[in-house]
């Protein structure tokens, strides 16, 4: 699987399908993988083989 870095998701992207995950909430939605195209400006982040257990996420916010 490929790893992108959008302004607003992590997208992983496997053969015709891709899993985009909302880097503002954490939720998941099941997109094509042309959707690609729609991302704004994606960065590569390289390939990985999996994912197991839980993603944290960092908004970045200062509390």
């Amino acid at each position: 699987m490929e790893l992108f870095q959008a302004k607003d998701h992590y997208i992983l992207q496997s053969g015709e399908r891709a899993l985009w995950c909302s880097r503002r909430d954490g939720s998941l939605q099941l997109r094509a993988a042309t959707d690609l195209l729609l991302a704004w400006n994606p960065i590569c982040l390289g390939l990985v083989e999996g994912v197991i257990g839980k993603v944290q996420l960092h908004t970045g916010k200062k509390t």
